[in-house]
């Protein structure tokens, strides 16, 4: 077994090839995160999201295929969510992390204002010219809710180009299982970080788990966290504290674990069913439901409802 970890987009990522391979494979993908990483960054000056953001209302802005691709998947998905995942949320999304970091809330005029600083709506994209442009001064990109998917999918593509099977890709929590059988864990949002609530048992598949009990504070007994609600401008109340999907595309996985998560189980299945997702899902009072197709898969810790 050989490893390559590194860090970018936030968070640790590995790669793991299983028996005899070349290693040196792993070198190219962390190369290759590692531009993705500098392409997508938020805060980066150097970054095409940077530079989108920085000329919204002035310019377009030329982009490589990359992120006019990721920007084109962004649409079609905030169509496909209602809204609920929208990648114009950077003001609104630095607004919310800011308040995680000092445990105080944002005030409502702070929340309507980042609001107006929002909306699917401003983003172009010219295909001929190759280029971005928001049309509203101070809307802010942000692709943390897809990027990591991407990424993952990226890496298993370089993987398979050079004819590797057995491997497992590690980006934050989304997972790509390739060749041989792995059993995956599931973080139980109830106890510490590390602590499993459902093992699934995963071949040449993605997961992605999504969980609102990740990045949170609680102020006056309720609990505020990270996954916001773009036509609310406030940390969604769905009813799911977390929700675990398998599929085909991890970049798929990575923006309906977000969009469902927001809309909320039964807006949400639909959505899943159309894709061929399975899923996960707890509700915030505790209950575990699984799309049935999993059964056979999954080993689980406690009472389970399957739908």
């Amino acid at each position: 077994m050989i490893k390559k970890i590194f860090p970018a987009f936030g968070t640790i990522n590995t790669v793991t090839l299983f028996g005899g391979c070349n290693s040196s494979i792993l070198d190219k993908i962390k190369q290759t995160i590692l531009e993705m990483h500098n392409c997508f960054s938020f805060f980066s000056p150097d970054s095409e999201i940077y530079k989108i953001n920085q000329n919204a209302g002035i310019h377009p802005v030329a982009v490589s295929e990359d992120t006019f691709y990721l920007l084109s998947l962004a649409l079609e998905y905030a169509k496909e969510t209602k809204g609920k995942f929208d990648v114009t949320v950077g003001s609104i999304s630095k607004l919310w992390k800011n308040a995680i970091r000092s445990g105080t809330l944002p005030t409502e005029e702070e929340i309507k204002y980042c609001q107006t600083q929002c909306g699917i709506k401003n983003l172009e994209l010219d295909k001929v010219h190759g280029t971005a442009f928001l049309h509203k001064k101070g809307v802010k990109l942000d692709l943390g809710g897809i990027v990591k998917g991407y990424a993952a999918d990226k890496a298993r593509s370089m993987l398979q180009e050079q004819g590797i099977e057995d491997a497992q890709i590690n980006f934050g929590g989304t997972v790509i299982a390739m060749g041989k059988m792995q059993k995956i864990g599931i973080q139980n949002p109830f106890q510490k970080t590390g602590t499993t609530m459902v093992s699934i048992a995963l071949k040449d598949k993605a997961i992605v788990t999504s969980g609102s009990y990740e990045q949170c504070f609680f102020h006056q007994g309720k609990r505020f966290h990270h996954i916001i609600d773009p036509q609310t401008g406030k940390p969604s109340c769905s009813g799911l504290l977390s929700i675990s999907l398998i599929g085909d595309k991890a970049v798929t996985l990575d923006v309906l674990a977000t969009g469902v998560c927001c809309l909320g189980q039964e807006d949400g299945i639909p959505i899943l069913h159309k894709h061929g997702i399975s899923a996960v899902f707890v509700t915030d009072n505790g209950s575990v439901q699984v799309t049935p197709e999993l059964q056979e898969q999954i080993s689980f810790y406690g009472s389970i409802m399957y739908f």
